[in-house]
């Protein structure tokens, strides 16, 4: 499972890079972190488990959510 701070990649790269409803800046920053992030905060809504994930590049930040299988740490 994952914590708070764990360092963690995309695992469909494709579906981010045709997301419709992700910004073109955002998509931008993710791609530029290699598609990795870090877990900011874990919670459940309608009894999914969710992650949310943020990408940072200098002073920009985007932060996402991810159900569980569409991420995983990094070396792993």
């Amino acid at each position: 499972m994952f914590n708070k701070n764990d360092e963690v990649v995309i695992v469909d790269i494709s579906k981010v890079k045709n997301d419709q409803f992700l910004d073109d800046e955002a998509k931008r920053i993710i791609e530029s972190c290699n598609y990795k992030g870090n877990v900011t905060k874990l919670f459940t809504e309608n009894d999914k488990k969710l992650i949310s994930v943020s990408f940072y590049l200098g002073e920009s930040r985007v932060t996402q959510v991810f159900k569980v299988d569409e991420i995983k740490k990094v070396g792993e």
